[in-house]
């Protein structure tokens, strides 16, 4: 089996653990190169990680890797444009929650996904996180009718 050569956008929280993550599964991932606007940030995980490839300008990263995959860990404005850019490189993208901030950009992914006949897999950690767990447990002890609102 070959390895999944992937492009890592964003190297803050998630993006960082993501990398992390697939520098730690080396037999199935290569992580060809990394890219994030804040230098510390792509140059401190750069070094944690080995030496990885920089980038600060992600089209740049796309057409000099070539990877199989993007993971788009980026701000929530700029999932849509990324995510189009990589489906038009011919690459499966793992992006971080929300995929769009509107309804429109969203459909406009879920088509293409099907167009270039890529995956597309929407990272939602909160069900695995322990706080959400301990949080379902204790609201099945309150009783119903139970409505919950989050405001951010």
């Amino acid at each position: 089996m070959n390895k999944v050569r992937v492009l890592v956008a964003g190297c803050g929280n998630m993006g960082s653990s993501h990398a992390r993550a697939y520098n730690r599964m080396k037999d199935d991932f290569e992580i060809v190169g990394i890219v994030d606007k804040f230098p510390e940030n792509r140059g401190r995980l750069a070094k944690a990680l080995g030496g990885l490839r920089e980038f600060d300008d992600f089209d740049k990263a796309l057409a000099e890797t070539k990877p199989d995959a993007v993971s788009i860990n980026t701000y929530p404005d700029s999932h849509a444009a990324l995510t189009k850019k990589a489906f038009e490189a011919g690459c499966h993208v793992f992006c971080e929650k929300p995929i769009a901030t509107n309804i429109a950009d969203a459909e406009e992914i879920a088509s293409l996904a099907k167009k270039y006949g890529r995956k597309l897999v929407i990272g939602y950690i909160l069900r695995h996180h322990p706080s959400w767990k301990k949080f379902v447990e204790v609201a099945h002890t309150l009783g119903k009718p139970l409505d919950v609102e989050m405001l951010a």
